[in-house]
């Protein structure tokens, strides 16, 4: 049934606002004006196909663009960029804008009869319904072209087509009960969610057919349309307050299932609509999207194109067609007012996520000084905080792998994302550039990741310090890591800073899911990462044409010894750095206490530190006399675990081996060896970023002087 009450208009219909008028609601949501409750039912009870699409978007958050894009998709371009003959046909729904469900006619026998009181109420008739929809009726949309599209703002569970959900049961009478989804059938069709960062969804939303008599803050005619979009109790606008509209959606998501469901980011679509063409292709099962069809439609769908091909049905469907207008209006008080709203509403849901990255007016927790100016006072607990962030599909997402407690980074270890690892196979010649004379290769890297220090000796021994440029990050932030002064590599040379690191990982993929690590070996010719992996750059630094490979005599990754360098590395390295990360991630998932897998995860450690102490009493470097990459890795590896995990991780003074390496009487063999190694990498370490890791307090114990004194860390940079 639909309830009435009394209260502000639905947005959508009006610049006129009205405090006693009455709005139509439908499940507890207000309707607009044109809502009729038989085609919402028929909707409701409608006989999905598999194939069927349902597009589920939000008010002002893209609905009229994804319905071209889909369209466009579907039906109106070949492979060869060229337009069908169902191109600008509007004789079927959904062709110059949206059809919604629930403003037709069931069927022309009852618009013709009902047309007459219709025109009685106003001498405008039907004029307002079919110049946004198009003369069409519900009938229309059954018998649509195959894949049928219905695009709405109707949302969630209880708004959306009963057959889209698992359990649903057809009941004598025709109609469409719903239950457990074990005691019914499996649902039918696909759905499609369109959302879009609500600061500028309120921005589009105030501005839609002019400015409300009650402004933003409200007056005499109003509460003001902030006041009503942050409403979450009664809301008056058409559709409810958007915060329920994200939530009830998040609900359905979950409930279709992955495998017919998309969601759609308005921003990631403005972003590269390329890319987000080819997802949305994929999920409708489409053949391959080729890049002629793909230019044809970007071209196509761009709101220039759109308002000059369809005139007065998108005046008001398609205003500005932007990301970050929000900015212009308003204040950061009001805005910091929704951004309460918004957590005390949606944190924690994953379909949210996403749009936090773009209500931000400034990106959070920015290091305040570039790296070379950080000393062992710095204190990076006195920077702003910030969320660790990582991409999904593309998207900056808070990292839901850290946990975020009094300015404290925790890293937790779970299975909820995975790491992209962007791997190459195939050697790199060195000696190559980019089409402005530049290196074509560039590395990304950071001072506080241990592996910097390698990759960075290794690239001085090898003689590569011209054939590979670099930039050094200044520290992690809000949106990952951050380069204040900019790249200075293509594409991004010459663009003012700063530059953020997510930036090259969406440009190589725009779907993405993974963190954002450092080091990266970026391809500027390609643009594309040629790797992520820091053990594996360090092989094809050495090992790649152009490369002076012979120091001494000596290679860092000769061929004799790759095998017994490989094997040191999988056996014993690696798992060792997997043993002390894990124990730590253990410390910290159980609020800093003590577990038995915390206690296994130091035992195995330190029988590996005890095995390769052992072994270096008999020889100088791992494998011998010869310096390779592995000594490298595993002594950058060493610095940072006594300037970092040993008091981070709670390892100092633990289960009577929790001393230093290198200051300590536990490992005499190993202290001698990092001091030696040491002499070798003191121009790349930079104890004074170390305190970047976590943010949890000045605890370097042990600083470079540990190992040797004088010389400013990484001088030659």
């Amino acid at each position: 049934s639909i309830e009435k009450h009394a209260g502000g208009r639905p947005r959508g219909t009006s610049a006129a606002s009205s405090s006693t008028q009455k709005i139509a609601k439908i499940e507890g949501v207000p309707v607009p004006f044109w809502f009729r409750n038989d085609t919402f039912q028929r909707f409701r009870d409608l006989d999905l196909r598999d194939d069927d699409i349902i597009l589920s978007s939000g008010v002002k958050m893209g609905t009229t663009w994804v319905t071209k894009i889909l369209n466009s998709l579907l039906h109106d371009f070949d492979d060869d960029g060229n337009t069908t003959p169902m191109y600008m046909d509007d004789s079927f729904p959904n062709r110059l804008g949206q059809t919604y469900p629930d403003a037709l006619f069931p069927s022309r026998d009852v618009l013709r009869r009902e047309m007459d009181d219709l025109m009685a109420k106003t001498p405008k008739g039907r004029e307002p319904i079919s110049s946004n929809f198009g003369d069409f009726v519900f009938d229309d949309l059954i018998h649509q072209p195959t894949p049928r599209l219905f695009s709405s703002h109707l949302f969630g569970k209880k708004l959306l087509p009963k057959r889209l959900f698992d359990g649903w049961v057809e009941q004598r009478d025709g109609t469409i009960a719903t239950g457990p989804p074990s005691r019914g059938q499996r649902g039918k069709g696909r759905l499609i969610v369109v959302v879009r960062n609500l600061k500028d969804t309120l921005t589009s939303l105030h501005f839609f057919r002019g400015e409300p008599k009650d402004g933003w803050d409200g007056n005499e005619h109003g509460p003001g349309s902030f006041r009503r979009f942050i409403d979450l109790e009664d809301c008056p606008n058409a559709y409810g307050d958007s915060f329920h509209w994200i939530k009830a959606s998040a609900e359905a998501v979950e409930a279709v299932g992955s495998d017919r469901v998309l969601v759609v980011y308005y921003e990631a679509l403005k972003a590269n609509v390329r890319a987000q063409l080819r997802r949305i292709n994929d999920f409708l099962g489409l053949p391959p999207l080729t890049d002629a069809k793909s230019r044809a439609i970007a071209d196509a769908c761009s709101a220039s194109k759109m308002r000059s091909e369809t005139g007065g049905r998108f005046k008001y469907a398609i205003r500005k067609g932007s990301v970050g207008d929000w900015v212009n209006y308003l204040n950061d008080e009001r805005w910091k007012e929704l951004d309460q709203v918004f957590d005390d509403s949606l944190g924690g849901i994953d379909l949210a996520e996403p749009l936090r990255f773009f209500q931000q007016k400034e990106i959070p927790g920015m290091p305040l000084i570039p790296w070379q100016d950080c000393d062992l006072e710095t204190d990076r607990r006195t920077w702003s905080p910030y969320l660790c962030v990582s991409l999904r599909e593309g998207m900056v997402v808070p990292d839901p792998d850290i946990v975020h407690t009094n300015n404290a980074i925790k890293r937790i270890l779970s299975s909820t994302f995975r790491l992209l690892s962007f791997s190459s196979k195939m050697p790199v010649d060195l000696d190559e550039n980019g089409s402005d004379g530049s290196p074509r290769y560039h590395l990304f890297l950071a001072p506080s990741d241990p592996w910097a220090s390698p990759i960075l000796a290794a690239m001085k021994l090898l003689g590569l310090e011209r054939k590979v440029s670099v930039d050094i990050s200044d520290g992690q932030s809000g949106a990952g890591w951050a380069f204040l002064n900019g790249a200075s590599c293509a594409p991004w040379k010459g663009r003012e800073g700063p530059f953020w690191l997510y930036e090259a990982y969406q440009l190589a993929d725009p779907l993405c899911t993974t963190k954002i690590l450092v080091p990266v070996l970026w391809d500027t010719v390609t643009e594309r990462i040629v790797s992520n992996d820091s053990w594996e750059i360090l092989k094809l630094l050495s090992t790649s044409s152009g490369s002076v490979t012979e120091i001494d005599d000596r290679s860092l990754f000769p061929e004799e010894l790759k095998p017994m360098i490989e094997a040191m590395f999988s056996d014993y390295i690696g798992p060792l750095i997997d043993d002390v990360i894990t124990a730590g991630l253990e410390y910290f998932r159980n609020d800093q206490n003590e577990t038995e897998r915390l206690q296994k995860g130091r035992i195995n450690a330190y029988t590996k530190l005890l095995h390769l102490d052992s072994l270096l009493g008999t020889t100088r470097y791992l494998l011998g006399d010869t310096v390779t990459i592995v000594d490298l890795y595993f002594s950058a590896f060493l610095f940072q675990f006594d300037a970092c995990y040993l008091d981070a991780f709670a390892f100092r003074g633990s289960d009577g081996f929790g001393e230093p390496i290198l200051s300590g009487s536990c490992y005499p063999n190993l202290t001698a060896y990092a001091r030696d190694m040491f002499q070798l990498l003191k121009p790349f370490v930079h104890f004074e970023s170390f305190g970047e890791v976590f943010r949890i307090g000045p605890s370097i114990a042990l600083t470079r002087q540990s190992c040797s004194s004088g010389g400013k860390s990484m001088d030659t940079l």
